[in-house]
């Protein structure tokens, strides 16, 4: 929990960070994307943008930790199974000995 709550403040001190350092550029600048076009504040742009790639991050980051989850309960129900296989195999030696 406290590690959720550690990781929100981190995120939004960047965020904070990010709309301060915008706020200081009030030029009107036009950003010409694949199908149109449109002027847009200095510090608007930048915030969307560092929004975007924050969220696009967190996307990225949150794929290869499922990915790595997935493969560790995976792994752990290998290791079950054969622990179970070695005690099935150690129980019926001691019965043949």
């Amino acid at each position: 929990m406290l590690k959720y709550i550690f990781s929100f403040v981190v995120v939004v001190a960047i965020i904070l960070v990010a709309i301060t350092v915008g706020a200081n550029n009030d030029q009107l600048i036009t950003f010409n994307y694949i199908l149109a076009q449109s002027e847009l504040q200095l510090s608007s742009l930048v915030a969307i943008l560092f929004g975007f790639g924050l969220i696009l991050g967190w996307f990225i980051s949150a794929f290869f930790y499922l990915k790595l989850k997935l493969k560790n309960i995976a792994l752990t129900r290998q290791v079950k199974r054969q622990t179970q296989q070695i005690n099935e195999l150690t129980v019926s030696r001691d019965k043949a000995a």
